[in-house]
C-alpha cells in the first residue's frame, strides 16, 4: 500500500473550501418540501471536517423528498495523489449495494411465473440437492432443503467465512471462491460448503444474493450483466452502474482508501489497475456492481414510487411491498436475538429493515456496502438518500448512523 502522509503535507495549502463542490445538476430548495437547509448544511460542515482532518478522502451525500432532489454535496477528492475533486460523475464501488439491485432483477422473474419463492433451490441448481450442516459434532444432513426465498433474505445458512467455528472458516478462506472465472463456477464451488445451520432457522449474511445472481442466469438464460442491463440500468437510466468500467469512464474512477489509527489513510486499490478495471467475467450478484450517486438515486426512488421510475414499470406495486416486508418471522421462532446489524430489527427480500426492535419496525429500508457506501428508503416521510465513501475500515467514523440522524433532524414538515 502507498501511503499518503507525504500526498497530505503536499495539500496542506489547498484552499479547503475548494473543495466543496456545486453540482450542475437542479436543486430544489429544501424547504419547499418540509426540510430545513440549515439542518443540512450543518451535516455537511460535519462530513467536510472530516476530510479536512484527513480521516477521509472525500464525501458525497444526497437526498430526495417527495421527488425533488434537494441536497446534494460532494467535498474532497476522487484521488488525493492527482487532487482530482470528488463530483457527480465520480464512480464509486458500491460492493453490497448490489444486493439490492440483483434482488429485484431476480423479482422481476418471479412475476413472470419462473419460480415460486417457496421453490427449493436444487428445483433450479441441481447440485444444491443434498447440503450439510456444520454442528459441533460434525456433519449433519439438512432437515429442509434451502428454499429460494431464504436466499433472498439471508437464511441459506451460507456465510462469508465469518462464524463461531474456525474449522468451517477455513474452508471458505482455503477455496477462494472469488478466483472463479464465472457464477455457475463460483455457485457450484459453494455448493459444496457446509451451511452454518439448519436453512431457514437464523440469519446471516453471506453468499447468498451471489446464488440469486447466478438464478437469474439460469432462468432468463442471459448473463447476469446484460439481464441487468436490459431490465433495470437502461430502464433507469442508470448510465454509470456497471460490473466493469469501461474505458472511456476510467479517468472517472474513483480511489480505494484504507485507514490506520497511525498511518492514517493509504491506497488499497488504485484507480487505473484493479479487478473493476480489467476485463470481468465472475459477474459478482453480491458486491460486483460500480455506481455514482445519482445513478443510485434513481433506482432507490424506483422502489420509493412501488416499482416505477421514467414511465418504466420495473416490478408491481405488489412485488416491491413483498420486497420490503419482514420476513424473518420464521427464524424468530428458532433464534431469541438474529445477528442483524445494529438499528436493523428486520429483513425483506433484499432490503433491511430499520426498528428499534423486532415488533417495532419502521417503514425505513436500506443496506450498504463494504466501504462505507449506504442508502436509506423512507416510505412515511417519502425520502431517499445516499452516502458515497471509499474507505476501509470506516466504522469508526459513524457515518451511516449521523447521516440518518442529521437527515431525519432536517424534517420540518
Amino acid at each position: 500500500m502507498k501511503h499518503l502522509a507525504g500526498i497530505w503535507v503536499l495539500l496542506l495549502a489547498w484552499n479547503q473550501v475548494a473543495l466543496g463542490q456545486t453540482p450542475s445538476i437542479e436543486l430544489t430548495n429544501p424547504e419547499t418540501v418540509g426540510m430545513s437547509s440549515d439542518s443540512l448544511q450543518q451535516m455537511n460542515r460535519h462530513f467536510h471536517q472530516l476530510v479536512d482532518e484527513y480521516q477521509l478522502a472525500g464525501i458525497q451525500t444526497a437526498v430526495m423528498r417527495k421527488g425533488k432532489l434537494i441536497h446534494f454535496d460532494s467535498y474532497g477528492y476522487a484521488n488525493i495523489a492527482e487532487e482530482k475533486e470528488l463530483d457527480e460523475a465520480s464512480i464509486f464501488r458500491i460492493f453490497s449495494m448490489t444486493k439490492p439491485i440483483v434482488s429485484v432483477g431476480l423479482m422481476q422473474l418471479y412475476e413472470q411465473g419462473k419460480f415460486d419463492l417457496e421453490d427449493p433451490l436444487h428445483k433450479f441448481l441441481p447440485e444444491y440437492n443434498q447440503m450439510q450442516v456444520f454442528t459441533d459434532s460434525g456433519l449433519v444432513p439438512v432437515i429442509q432443503p434451502i428454499r429460494i426465498i431464504a436466499s433472498l433474505r439471508h437464511t441459506s445458512g451460507f456465510t462469508y467465512g465469518r462464524s463461531q467455528y474456525p474449522e468451517l472458516d477455513q474452508l471458505y478462506a482455503q477455496a477462494n471462491v472469488h478466483t472463479s472465472a464465472t457464477n455457475k463456477e463460483f455457485v457450484t464451488q459453494l455448493s459444496q460448503f457446509p451451511l452454518l445451520f439448519e436453512p431457514g432457522t437464523d440469519w446471516q449474511y453471506g453468499f447468498s444474493t451471489n446464488i440469486c445472481g447466478y438464478l437469474i442466469e439460469v432462468l432468463s438464460g442471459k448473463p447476469l450483466d446484460e439481464y441487468l442491463q436490459e431490465h433495470i440500468l437502461e430502464p433507469l437510466q442508470m448510465k454509470d452502474t456497471h460490473f466493469q468500467v469501461p474505458e472511456e469512464k476510467v479517468g472517472r474512477f474513483t480511489v480505494g482508501y484504507g485507514w490506520q489509527e497511525e498511518g492514517g489513510l493509504s491506497i488499497v486499490e488504485n484507480q487505473r489497475d484493479n479487478r473493476y478495471v480489467n476485463e470481468v467475467t465472475l459477474f459478482n450478484g453480491g458486491g460486483g456492481l460500480v455506481s455514482t450517486t445519482m445513478d443510485y438515486l434513481k433506482f432507490c426512488q424506483m422502489m420509493l414510487n412501488r416499482g416505477e421510475a421514467n414511465g418504466n414499470r420495473i416490478l408491481t406495486g405488489e412485488t416491491v411491498d413483498l420486497m420490503l416486508k419482514d420476513h424473518l418471522e420464521e427464524a424468530r421462532d428458532q433464534q431469541e436475538r438474529l445477528r442483524l446489524p445494529p438499528g436493523e430489527y428486520g429483513f425483506g427480500l433484499g432490503f433491511a429493515v430499520r426498528g428499534t426492535g423486532p415488533n417495532d419496525l419502521e417503514r425505513v429500508f436500506g443496506w450498504g456496502g463494504a466501504v462505507g457506501t449506504y442508502f436509506k428508503i423512507d416510505i412515511e416521510h417519502e425520502l431517499v438518500y445516499v452516502l458515497m465513501i471509499q474507505l476501509s475500515p470506516y466504522r469508526q467514523l459513524r457515518l451511516r448512523e449521523l447521516f440518518q440522524q442529521y437527515v431525519e433532524a432536517a424534517i420540518i414538515g
